[in-house]
């Protein structure tokens, strides 16, 4: 290690350090740290292994410490003091910080000016429309080129005025373009929080996916002001604003010294940004002379603008082929603009003088990125000869004009530039830039936007209720035995049908004695004869009861919550079975305990009347394992002895499988807790009547899968 104690830096410290390593990074022996040293060389003799010296800067220590201060803050002040050994003592070449045990303090203290308001202002809990009186619209995706026509147009008072004023057939009108921008703009008016576009984005057919497209902000101008363009022309038979943003630019071409002239009309003016530097240069490019040969003739093309329009749209080229690159790249050259442009050099000389061809720039939007993709925000200034402010998608901040202006003139290889430069005729800024009070806007709109926005109010305010409610799904045998689809219920029924489940809304906090209460009571029961299942979601997408609730002194919450795998439908609802109890001799009978291996099993039966081609629930039997399969089944159905019958059991809808009777127990079935079992009476062939198209259970459940698809005829919606 070498030092040049020679070179030393503030109270004697040396400036410069060489830390060599000899054997690179791999040596621990090596190595050498002094970490009272402001070390700022370092140096690998070896470099990253290699045959060649390495060196480079460390950045040291600062010396100066920078906090900004906001008012939501709470100032810890310094986490840590300075050790009493570096406070008094001298450390090597560091001098003690108190000499003669005093230390002179010197503050520097600046006061900044803020006109803005918001420099001090971290934007954490920042407020636009307190801050500003304004508020921004949502960015949907990358929708930001959007918002700034939507802002743009906004705020020209007399276009928000005459687009307020647009009669719209109150049958046909929602959901067109124009009843979305009058919302819009309504909502920009007197909303206190950011403005949703998706109305608007609707309205223009778009889904989901052209929120993340990257488009142009220039295009999009012109995409909308051609809808406007189109809409007005179809309710009024013109444009009643085509003036508003229409120039009118004269062509004079002359072929062999004879002349011919023409007029064109432009909603929008592209002015070249390459080597320009300055908007008059753009202009008199824009202008200039054309001379070229065609046939052999000699043609000459002059232009000068017969009419600038009140609202001067200009947009700046900022593209161009590169053909080193052989691809589009963005301009970013120095184009400076002024606050008040005078347009009357760039009139023809027929042109009205008569009245100040001077404007005042009100806008300005910025690109920032490359070719391929970036953001857009607009600077607008609301009022005439008024501040700027800054509308960047959800934010509106006050601004300088240097931060609308100067910061986006471009050059220096900068990426963030102006783009669209919006003018205002100076002698019309009132009449443009009109305040717009709730008296502009007709009553049928404001009518309409309030019973929309309680409506709206209403559906937040409900669901934020249901946060606090459960919707309970309870089948009972009754309705099981009124059900003829798949599995125990179908919770697309009808609320009259006999075999759709009942419906309960309780909140999550009720006892789960109180729900029993009821329910026993709206049965004629008492609450001892009642027995709550969980339902559960199956691996094969089914939905089967599972295990009893055996606790009732807990809430409708912590039940399902103690279940875990309880299951709800595509609509949030939580099934129950709802098993009721003998009475004997005026007693409820205990329910028979349930265990998967030792214990009881609940199993489901259904009958398939093979004569009259109909399926219905049966009801429940409690079954061991070891039991027989036909016995208990021909005592549920009150068949005698010997009555022949099949099995099939009902696995999914695609699913219906045969039991094998011979020897069969349930445990070798694999008929537990939930399933259900089909049974069908074995009918002579020659028995049938002619009309019978299924002739089992299998068959029968095959045309039902196909008649789901249009009819909705069975299965819980659990997807």
């Amino acid at each position: 290690m070498g030092r040049n104690s020679s070179a030393l830096g503030p109270r004697g410290t040396p400036s410069l350090l060489v830390k060599m390593f000899p054997m690179s990074s791999t040596n621990k022996n090596s190595k050498l740290f002094l970490d009272y040293l402001n070390r700022r060389i370092f140096m690998y003799p070896r470099g990253n292994n290699t045959e060649h010296l390495s060196l480079y800067l460390r950045h040291g220590y600062e010396d100066d410490a920078n906090h900004r201060f906001y008012d939501e803050e709470a100032d810890w002040g310094f986490t840590k003091f300075r050790e009493l050994r570096k406070l008094l003592g001298q450390l090597g070449d560091t001098p003690s910080l108190l000499g003669n045990e005093e230390v002179n303090v010197t503050a520097y203290v600046r006061v900044i000016k803020d006109p803005t308001g918001v420099l001090w202002h971290n934007m954490l809990n920042y407020d636009s429309k307190k801050v500003t009186g304004m508020v921004g619209l949502k960015n949907l995706g990358s929708t930001g080129y959007l918002n700034v026509v939507l802002q743009l147009f906004y705020f020209l008072g007399a276009f928000r005025k005459a687009t307020y004023q647009v009669p719209l057939d109150d049958q046909s009108k929602k959901g067109t373009f124009l009843w979305a921008i009058q919302r819009l703009f309504y909502s920009l008016q007197t909303s206190s929080e950011t403005v949703s576009t998706m109305e608007l984005a609707s309205a223009l057919g778009w889904g989901p996916m052209q929120f993340f497209e990257q488009h142009d902000v220039q295009e999009m101008l012109s995409i909308l002001q051609h809808r406007f363009d189109e809409e007005w022309k179809r309710i009024f038979g013109e444009n009643k604003l085509s003036n508003l943003f229409q120039s009118r630019l004269k062509v004079t071409s002359s072929i062999n010294g004879e002349e011919h002239s023409t007029a064109e009309h432009y909603s929008q003016i592209s002015l070249n940004v390459l080597s320009m530097r300055s908007l008059d240069a753009s202009f008199e490019d824009y202008l200039q002379e054309q001379v070229r040969q065609e046939g052999g003739q000699r043609v000459t093309l002059n232009c000068a603008f017969e009419r600038f329009s009140p609202v001067l749209l200009l947009n700046l080229k900022r593209t161009s082929y590169d053909n080193t690159r052989r691809q589009l790249v963005k301009v970013n050259d120095l184009l400076e603009f002024p606050e008040h442009f005078d347009v009357s050099p760039y009139l023809s000389p027929e042109a009205d003088r008569s009245e100040s061809w001077i404007y005042q720039l009100v806008g300005v939007v910025v690109h920032s990125g490359g070719i391929f993709g970036g953001s857009y925000w607009i600077y607008l200034r609301p009022k005439p000869n008024g501040p700027f402010f800054k509308f960047d998608d959800d934010r509106v901040t006050p601004v300088l004009l240097k931060e609308a202006m100067e910061d986006n003139y471009g050059g220096d290889g900068q990426s963030k530039n102006a783009y669209i430069l919006i003018y205002i005729r100076k002698s019309r800024l009132g009449e443009i830039l009109a305040p717009v009070t709730d008296n502009d806007v007709p009553e049928s709109i404001k009518t309409e936007f309030q019973r929309d926005k309680e409506a709206t109010s209403r559906a937040i305010k409900e669901r934020q209720e249901n946060l606090l409610y459960i919707k309970l799904s309870l089948v009972t045998d009754v309705s099981f035995r009124n059900y003829h689809g798949f599995d125990l219920t179908n919770d697309r029924l009808e609320p009259d049908d006999a075999g759709a489940p009942t419906v309960l809304r309780v909140l999550e906090e009720t006892q789960l004695s109180n729900v029993i209460n009821q329910i026993a009571t709206e049965r004629g029961l008492v609450p001892e004869q009642i027995r709550l299942w969980h339902f559960v979601n199956r691996q094969n997408k089914t939905c089967r009861p599972y295990m009893p609730i055996t606790n009732d002194n807990i809430t409708i919450q912590q039940a399902f919550a103690q279940m875990g795998a309880s299951a709800r439908t595509a609509n949030g609802i939580s099934f129950l079975w709802v098993e009721v109890g003998d009475v004997v001799s005026g007693k409820v009978s205990p329910f028979p305990a349930v265990d998967g291996t030792k214990g009881a099993s609940v199993i489901f039966l259904k009958y398939f009347d093979v004569v009259n081609q109909t399926l219905t629930g049966v009801g429940h039997i409690y079954v061991r394992p070891d039991d027989p399969v036909g016995p208990p089944v021909l005592k549920a159905m009150g068949w005698p002895m010997g009555t022949e019958f099949t099995l099939y059991e009902e696995v999914k809808p695609s699913m219906i499988s045969k039991v094998d009777l011979r020897m069969m127990t349930f445990a070798r079935a694999e008929l537990g807790t939930g399933d259900i079992i089909c049974v069908q009476k074995v009918v002579k062939r020659n028995e049938l009547p002619d009309s019978v198209v299924y002739k089992n259970v299998a068959e029968y459940f095959d045309n039902l899968t196909n008649e789901i698809n249009t009819k909705k005829l069975g299965g819980l919606n659990l997807n």
